[in-house]
């Protein structure tokens, strides 16, 4: 099938531009809400670009601007007959008569530019489809970053007036005050947690990092079991590692504590065909989505938890197992990818608003040292891991780690087998605190300890 290019003249508004630079030498005083929306490129007749720098220039330089210090900035640089001369900017100083919709015609030239931008950036990812000359992931991925600079760049960077913000503040809290709750943000069902951390907030990157074996895989499931089960909002896992099936078997081990090995086996016992019937219909009804794809890169990620977010508003949470494995570009060393990978992770947080928990590996390094609990430093490769998340929360057993002979010493700091320190090294918006809970290993299930049963005598 023959595909047609339709040559169109692309969108632009004179009117709007010589009205913006004339409404500016009625009174200057407006430029600093001009400056807030546009550029000099966002011009389209090029001598209004120049024409507005020279504005820019002569206003940092005097405050004030006219007609008579723009054609002098103009002349000292020789552009003044290129532009059409003084005629031309004393006949702009009077297209408009008045300053009162400056911002309504610079709203007008930007979005007129943005415009041009997209079918600029529509005609490239075209040619790039058309040259066949990448992986089609890398050719997605540079589309996606294309047109995501555009919607960025036209996002007006007009600072907020402080009667507004805290107008919006005063509401938030009065509103907080009547719902009277404790856990202001999306609970984890970890009471002890929650009060810690408020509940995880929108837009917060959450880095949960432990060594093998710990337990971040449960936890992780455990939380947006809680979430999708309790809360009734939606969840998406992304298993870079384990299948589908394996994690749900885990869940539904958490949820009806039902045998790990018996589930496996199929060889349940009577009490736990009745916990499994129970778990599996609670299970069916949750809204928790699963995507078990092997090698999958941020751009995906966007993409799919964006589809996600159209057809559920109120997308809950995100939880991705395991950051590392997170594929880069290829283009730089690892370090650098997966540094870039968790800023776009934080990125994503803030534009779905909606947490997001990376699970996280920790180097051997901390293996050496006497003092086994993780610090920040540890995450592998960790590069700006640790500045992007608001959450860094770290799982420590000290059983995990315990040698030989401990007991005899006598370390003072020994936890009951199956207690597990979750250790918030970093809590941007709360305290930094240890809270202990109790893992079931042969459930997946982790508890608070204040509802762990007692052991009989």
């Amino acid at each position: 099938m023959e595909v047609k290019h339709i040559e169109q003249a692309l969108p632009f508004s004179i009117e709007a531009e010589k009205s913006v630079i004339g409404a500016l030498l009625i009174d200057s005083m407006k430029m600093g809400s001009v400056q807030s929306i546009l550029q000099d490129d966002d011009f389209y007749k090029k001598s209004h670009q120049v024409i507005f720098d020279a504005m820019n220039k002569v206003f940092d330089k005097n405050g004030v601007i006219d007609p008579v210090t723009l054609i002098n900035q103009l002349d000292s640089y020789d552009e003044l007959e290129n532009v059409g001369g003084q005629d031309y900017i004393i006949d702009l100083a009077s297209y408009t008569p008045t300053s009162a919709n400056i911002e309504q015609y610079a709203t007008i030239v930007k979005e007129k530019s943005t415009l041009r931008q997209l079918i600029s950036a529509s005609r490239t990812i075209i040619a790039d489809a058309y040259a066949e000359g990448d992986d089609v992931e890398n050719i997605i991925d540079r589309s996606e970053k294309l047109i995501l600079s555009i919607g960025e760049s036209s996002q007006s960077n007009k600072p907020r007036e402080m009667k507004e913000v805290v107008a919006e503040a005063f509401e938030k809290v009065v509103k907080l005050s009547e719902e009277k709750r404790e856990i202001v943000g999306l609970p984890t069902g970890y009471i002890d947690l929650d009060r810690m951390t408020s509940g995880f907030q929108p837009d917060q990157l959450i880095i949960l990092a432990a060594r093998p074996s710990v337990g971040k895989t449960a936890f992780a499931l455990n939380i947006a079991q809680n979430v999708g089960t309790k809360s009734k909002v939606p969840v998406i896992v992304f298993s870079l590692e384990m299948g589908a099936v394996d994690l749900v078997f885990r869940m539904i081990c958490a949820e009806g504590n039902i045998h790990a090995s018996n589930l496996k086996t199929g060889q349940l016992t009577e009490e736990e065909w009745k916990s499994f019937t129970v778990a599996t219909d609670t299970l069916k009804d949750a809204p928790i989505f699963i995507d078990d794809s092997a090698g999958i890169k941020v751009s995906e990620i966007r993409a799919k938890c964006r589809r996600l977010k159209q057809e559920n508003d109120d997308l809950g949470l995100i939880v991705i197992d395991y950051l590392q494995l997170i594929e880069g570009n290829g283009k730089e060393n690892r370090q650098q990818e997966v540094s870039e990978i968790s800023r776009q992770l934080k990125m994503l947080a803030k534009e779905l608003e909606c947490p997001i928990i990376a699970l996280s590996q920790l180097s051997r390094g901390l293996e050496q040292r006497q003092n086994k609990r993780p610090i920040l430093s540890d995450i592998r490769e960790s590069g700006s891991i640790e500045q992007d998340a608001d959450i860094v929360a770290f799982l420590y057993r000290e059983d995990y780690h315990q040698q030989e002979g401990d007991e005899e010493e006598g370390n003072e700091d020994d936890l009951p087998d199956n207690t597990v320190e979750v250790i918030l090294a970093k809590n941007r918006s709360g305290a930094r605190d240890t809270v202990k809970l109790l893992f079931k290993k042969e459930y997946n299930k982790f508890s608070s300890l204040s509802y762990a049963p007692t052991p009989p005598m």
